[in-house]
């Protein structure tokens, strides 16, 4: 895609601006270089130093110097990501008389869908354009301090446009659900306190609204603490709990909830952005041209069917237990071979640096599982999957990497949506949705006696 720039503004805001942002893993502090655009024409400053056209460049430290010029933007850049907009293992919708829409707030993914009459009758999915800011919700909370306004804006002008596709004008309501960070961000609320230990929430009730989008009436899903939030309260709402299941929301924060026989018990687990591509030299989030899966050299599927280009979590995932299996990594995450890297098709390669980034998300999931069970006394029986990327994944290559146990494992889908959806058909649910104090116990991993040594455990292979 090439595109003309006239103003002197940095060439990241212009293109955030116009709608082109480019997602990132640093937060535009110009060090992962995975934002990196090609200067057409034109005299450019960046970085201190002037570049003359033709050449490439970093968007959050370039501008333009002369009176106009051109870059290329990678066409990806432009495509929305593969993200789950339905749900498995929920009771039926109730029928609604009039169109309502359900919205899925997400750190680096979008999803609606329109209802009626209690059936989907149509679907969106967009990058979430706060991705320009930071990769994670701690990195946007710190962005936050000097950028608010836009951070703000960035999330209320993605979800408006996914509205406009969806016909909102025909809406009667819209309910939203989201991580505790985003639902502030959405009512301006400045989520500042979710940054710092003890990662208090500011605010987990959010009011009905109707000045964001065409008037209309706008719920939000409650949320239960900072590291909590609406996605939580509504996949659990959703999906219920019996003693023994362990429900996972696999992502960059991995929430976790474990209902034992003293009641429900709560953390979040630091896996990191891996899962996303982000932080993986060859990674990428799940979009046309990344590798989904991979089961050896020559047997892998590419989203949308073209040439292979990067890697998305649930092809990372499959690689680290197929290049396990067959010889070619060891316990330690190491090629055999002795080489740096691994070719896993033409002209795309992991490194040995990826694999360890692999290693440390996967790690922060299993030892977060394993100190539950030791915190609490009480055995894993059941896991539930909620989210995108575990709607995606192969729940036996995660097994077979030490990921998650070997107990049966139940995929359920996007159930933030899910529960962002029965909110907009039946807006008088919202109180059955909130959580009390004392109907779910926090707890932080590191305050879990014996944590780093399970940590540091689970970063091998079996």
């Amino acid at each position: 895609m090439v595109i003309e720039v006239t103003t002197r503004e940095l060439l990241s805001e212009f293109l955030r601006r116009t709608g082109r942002g480019l997602p990132g893993d640093c937060g535009e502090n110009r060090g992962c270089g995975k934002c990196s655009v090609r200067l057409l024409s034109g005299l450019w400053e960046s970085g201190g130093k002037l570049l003359r056209a033709p050449c490439a460049a970093v968007p959050c430290v370039t501008r333009l110097e002369s009176c106009i010029g051109t870059v290329e933007v990678p066409e990806q850049a432009s495509g929305a990501p593969k993200v789950s907009a339905d749900w498995d293992h929920t009771a039926p919708l109730p029928r609604n008389e009039a169109p309502v829409i359900a919205v899925d707030m997400g750190t680096t993914t979008l999803a609606a869908v329109r209802i009626e009459e209690g059936r989907i009758t149509a679907s969106e999915t967009a990058l979430d354009g706060q991705c320009a800011f930071g990769d994670n919700v701690m990195t946007r909370i710190a962005r936050s301090r000097e950028s608010f306004g836009e951070l703000r804006n960035a999330l209320l002008d993605s979800i408006g446009a996914l509205l406009e596709k969806l016909e909102v004008e025909i809406a009667r309501r819209i309910a939203v659900a989201g991580n505790t960070t985003l639902c502030c961000f959405l009512h301006g609320v400045d989520p500042a306190p979710i940054g710092t230990a003890p990662f208090a929430a500011p605010q987990v009730l959010f009011p009905e609204r109707r000045d964001l989008w065409n008037g209309l009436p706008v719920y939000t899903v409650p949320c239960i603490t900072g590291l909590l939030g609406g996605d939580i309260a509504g996949g659990l709402h959703e999906c219920p709990l019996e003693i023994g299941d362990l429900f996972i929301d696999l992502g960059t924060n991995c929430e976790m909830v474990f209902r034992t026989p003293e009641g429900l018990i709560g953390t979040s687990a630091a896996a990191g952005p891996a899962f996303e591509g982000c932080g993986i030299s060859c990674g990428s989030r799940a979009e046309p041209g990344a590798v989904d899966h991979w089961h050896g050299p020559g047997n892998f599927s590419v989203i949308g069917g073209s040439e292979p280009r990067t890697l998305c979590g649930s092809g990372l995932l499959d690689f680290l237990a197929a290049a396990r299996q067959a010889g070619i990594l060891s316990a330690a995450g190491r090629f055999t071979s002795g080489a740096s890297f691994f070719e896993i098709a033409p002209g795309l390669t992991v490194t040995e640096g990826d694999v360890a980034e692999l290693l440390k998300a996967k790690a922060a999931v299993a030892a977060a599982v394993a100190a539950l069970e030791k915190h609490t006394g009480f055995a894993v029986r059941r896991l539930k999957l909620a989210g995108g990327f575990s709607r995606y994944m192969d729940a036996d290559s995660a097994r077979r990497i030490g990921m998650l146990p070997d107990l049966p494992v139940l995929s359920c889908g996007n159930l933030s949506l899910a529960g962002a959806a029965r909110l907009a058909c039946a807006p008088e649910l919202l109180p059955e949705m909130a959580f009390p104090p004392g109907k779910l116990r926090e707890t932080h991993l590191n305050d879990i006696p014996g944590f780093p040594e399970l940590f540091t455990a689970a970063l091998k292979l079996p």
